[in-house]
């Protein structure tokens, strides 16, 4: 009891050393994340412009503001009212880095089909062009930059010694500076909305401004809002438009303010990717929808530790927080508090109280700081207590079998007193679980890609030819790709052996060992299922 006792004033000591040592309200720290905000929000913006004007014109519409990103802008043309159905169905959807080097491996039309089930669904992990498509596009927007004032050059040298070599060397540039904005590779999240398209034309995205990492080097991820337009509609969502600034769009979405004008006090610090909110509606049901991916590892140092817990917590250490926090999860924990009192002041100042929360929070279902987190957000509840990802093994360590299920992540959270649109005829919420491990999606899946059931060690012939068909189909793809080297369109025969041998061990070959055996799953789909419930309309 006393080295308890001592090991508490030790904390309580370095608790007030901390309070002490750091301004939380306005530092450093919070200033330089405010410039790089900026920045980002800046190269994400003049890329939306490159995709509007070099890849969807003529598609659809596309709208790039400092708020947010619109595809297929126009989307509410088709909007139905009420229409003929009686509910609207959300979602919440981790899509693991598509077009990232680890996970490019994706079936969109999969993905899709699944997505198709819902109105709206909010999509995490997200990815900006990144990699070997990163530079591929940083080549053609210098091509197409710098190749007029070329062209200028080489016809003025003509003009003075006419020769046979330049009059090609133009002819070939005029050629290439046509076809070079086709070239332009669009990130993968727009990939997936042309598949959704194809299914129904009303889809569109509403995406975050800009994409923001849990570390410097780590890729940078982005959320957003796929909505049907058929059934779902924006709406001016009542923060952001208090905090509307130049080049915004209408307010329909934004990140929240996290300054200490609007918090009370600086709050940025405590997130490694910000929290995205937007408003919409769908018949006689209008709501608030914030989601966001949340950290998964947090700082070990006692300085990261303090600066995280001291806004969120008004403490410098998690072991003040009691049961259920510890050094692997309390950056989790804090970020989920703030986004709690978000939603609990956004509610407070707005005529619109129907705010919900729908993401990826780390955090399982049965932590002991939940009710912590929650105490803000009066008559708040968490929803979803079932598996929501996925595992690798087909067995564990005692031999059962692992179903291909893991952890309960992904959540819901509302006030079901404030949005009774969501309850079915027994008072109750119906939150469900999309497990693509089951039912007419495994089928899905499984028609594509099953190479070997489990208990079988054989290779089914027929499935052996459908492995071979699409590494082919793959070869054939990727042959056709084109890019800029050295002022030219040439092939582009990068990394193409290693991209179809990844392909084939990832999904076909990772079925032949237990270990990895649910790994073909992850990687046409994803490693999260998403969460979904239904709100009358």
């Amino acid at each position: 009891m006393a080295q308890f006792f001592k090991a508490f004033i030790s904390l309580i000591i370095l608790h007030s050393a901390c309070v002490g040592a750091f301004d939380f309200s306005e530092s450093e720290k919070s200033r330089q994340l405010g410039l790089e905000d900026f920045r980002r929000t800046e190269e994400y913006y003049k890329e939306c412009l490159s995709i509007k004007s070099w890849v969807v014109s003529g598609q659809y519409k596309a709208e790039c503001y400092t708020n947010y990103h619109h595809f297929n802008s126009d989307a509410p043309k088709y909007y139905e009212g009420k229409g003929s159905k009686a509910w609207v169905e959300m979602s919440a959807f981790n899509l693991l880095h598509p077009g990232s080097k680890s996970s490019n491996h994706k079936d969109y039309q999969l993905v899709a089909k699944m997505m198709n089930s819902y109105d709206l669904v909010a999509g995490m992990e997200l990815l900006p062009s990144v990699s070997g498509d990163y530079k591929h596009n940083q080549r053609v927007r210098k091509f197409v930059d710098e190749t007029p004032a070329v062209i200028l050059e080489l016809e003025e040298r003509y003009l003075e010694s006419p020769s046979s070599a330049i009059a090609e060397r133009l002819e070939r540039l005029r050629g290439d500076l046509k076809i070079a904005p086709t070239l332009y590779r669009i990130p993968d999240y727009l990939l997936l909305l042309n598949e959704l398209r194809k299914i129904d034309p009303s889809w569109a995205l509403i995406l975050a401004p800009s994409g923001e990492s849990a570390d410097e080097g780590f890729v940078q991820e982005l959320v957003g809002f796929y909505y049907r337009g058929r059934a779902v509609r924006p709406k001016v969502n009542e923060h952001c438009e208090r905090f509307k600034k130049k080049r915004h769009g209408p307010s329909f979405a934004c990140y929240p303010k996290l300054t200490r004008a609007w918090m009370g006090t600086s709050v940025r610090e405590v997130f490694s990717r910000r929290p995205f909110l937007g408003s919409f509606e769908s018949g006689s049901f209008d709501f608030t929808l914030i989601t966001s991916h949340i950290v998964f590892r947090s700082p070990t140092d006692a300085e990261g530790m303090a600066r995280i817990l001291m806004p969120s917590f008004g403490v410098s250490d998690y072991l003040i927080l009691g049961p259920g926090a510890n050094r692997s999860n309390y950056a989790r924990v804090a970020e989920m508090k703030v986004i709690s009192d978000i939603m609990a002041k956004i509610r407070e100042e707005s005529i619109e109280k129907d705010i919900i929360f729908l993401g990826d929070t780390n955090i399982e279902s049965h932590n002991e700081q939940w009710p912590v987190i929650l105490n803000s957000f009066t008559g708040g509840e968490l929803f979803i207590d079932e598996p929501t990802t996925l595992t690798m093994p087909l067995r564990l360590s005692d031999g059962s079998y692992t179903e291909g299920v893991a952890s309960d992540y992904d959540h819901i959270i509302m006030d079901t007193k404030e949005t009774d649109e969501c309850l079915k005829s027994n008072g109750q919420l119906s939150p469900r679980i999309g497990n693509f491990l089951k039912g007419n999606f495994k089928k899905l899946i499984h028609k594509r890609y099953l190479y070997r059931k489990p208990g079988i060690t054989e290779v089914d012939p027929s499935a052996e030819q459908r492995r071979l068909d699409l590494l082919s189909q793959l070869r054939e793809r990727l042959s056709k790709r084109l890019t800029i080297k050295r002022n030219k369109i040439v092939v582009d025969d990068l990394e193409l052996e290693d991209t179809i041998r990844l392909f084939d061990e990832r999904v076909f070959q990772s079925q032949l060992s237990e270990d990895t055996y649910y790994r073909f799953y992850k990687e046409v789909i994803s490693d999260h299922f998403p969460v979904y419930f239904s709100c009358r309309r």
